[in-house]
């Protein structure tokens, strides 16, 4: 089993690994978008902070003395660590926008428990090698208000993922949680992490070690996973959605617009559906109608969404051409009725038929 010595060099080596990849990321990649490369340097020195925490644990072997004092060095760089990391995912999502309130607020919390720490290890009148009950209440409190603050801004995270989803799901045609899907394991990772932080840092044992290697799993995750968006073309087409900021809904038994009707029927009957990657932007631009106006059509009809009315129609044309030419493989009729690959075309299809293309005839 693993020693409590061997977690700390591998969350030492591990954290500052994860630090120095992000402070070397590619230069002209990060500073093409500014939200990215500042959320980066706040990733990179929570993960280094968390790599200090496991260096002095290690060399001055607070865990050996007694649990107060480890979880004091525990507590005072978790705290500002996780604020960084977190508040770096939520810069992302927000590309930069965040209200000073919501940093303040965060933060603030932050300095709280910093300070109920320090005053509790210097005012106690208690050697720092012996157990002292009045650290322990101040590492009591801190932890609640770690989880506050990881709550509060799990609350701004979980909001900031709601509207990308709304947003990507309108604009393009076809389910896009690959482009930020790790949003949402990362920030759910962290905070069910920090719901347990009050109770697992006062133990020892197996089960210290098991939340700690959980730890490094939820923070190299986030972090690796960021690093990926920042330098991909990921980040471009979120971007792209999320700059259609989607408008809101429309009242219940409002009229359809028949002019937008017949700029659909005509578009449906050039075939334009059939096109590989599609969004609201380039469909309207094919229609000659306004985006937003596209949009509330959508909303008020059967299809709710772009993905919707495009995956019915490239269905029905999927059932016809299985028809018409049986000898056609699955990966040709996917490709011609405008589908991204064989493996999306089978998954829609069965969800849509109740068969797979292959048994459909």
């Amino acid at each position: 089993m693993i020693t409590i010595g061997e977690m700390q060099i591998s969350g030492m080596l591990t954290m500052g690994m994860l630090s120095v990849m992000l402070m070397a990321c590619v230069p002209n990649r990060s500073t093409r978008r500014v939200s990215f490369a500042q959320a980066r340097w706040m990733m990179a020195i929570g993960t280094g902070l968390i790599a200090v925490q496991f260096l002095l644990q290690y060399i001055f072997g607070f865990r050996q003395m007694g649990v107060t004092q480890a979880v004091l060095i525990n507590l005072l760089f978790f705290t500002p660590a996780s604020l960084l990391c977190s508040m770096a995912i939520l810069y992302v999502q927000r590309r930069g926008h965040i209200a000073r309130r919501e940093w303040l607020t965060a933060s603030g919390v932050c300095g709280l428990v910093v300070m109920i720490l320090l005053c509790g290890a210097l005012f106690d009148g208690v050697p720092l090698r012996e157990e002292s009950p009045v650290l322990r209440m101040a590492e009591y409190a801190s932890s609640v208000l770690y989880l506050l603050m990881q709550s509060y801004i799990f609350k701004h995270q979980y909001i900031a993922y709601l509207q990308l989803k709304q947003a990507i799901d309108e604009y393009y045609d076809r389910s896009r949680r690959d482009l930020f899907g790790w949003m949402g394991w990362s920030m759910k990772a962290m905070a069910l992490l920090a719901f347990f932080v009050p109770v697992v840092i006062f133990m020892e044992g197996a089960s210290l070690i098991g939340f700690s290697i959980a730890y490094f799993f939820a923070i190299a995750y986030s972090t690796i996973s960021l690093y990926s968006y920042g330098i991909s073309e990921d980040i471009m087409r979120v971007e792209e959605a999320d700059n259609f900021i989607p408008s809101p809904s429309p009242k219940s038994g409002g009229s359809v617009d028949p002019a937008i009707t017949k700029a659909v029927e005509r578009w449906i009957a050039n075939g334009h559906y059939r096109e590989h990657n599609l969004t609201l932007g380039i469909v309207a631009r094919q229609m000659g109608v306004p985006q937003r106006q596209l949009q509330e059509w959508l909303r008020q009809s059967e299809y709710g969404k772009l993905a919707g009315l495009v995956t019915t129609l490239r269905i029905e044309e999927a059932k016809q051409v299985l028809k018409e030419h049986p000898e056609w493989s699955t990966e040709s009729v996917a490709d011609y009725c405008g589908f991204s690959s064989r493996e999306y075309f089978h998954r829609t299809f069965r969800q849509m038929t109740g068969s797979t293309p292959a048994h459909y005839i």
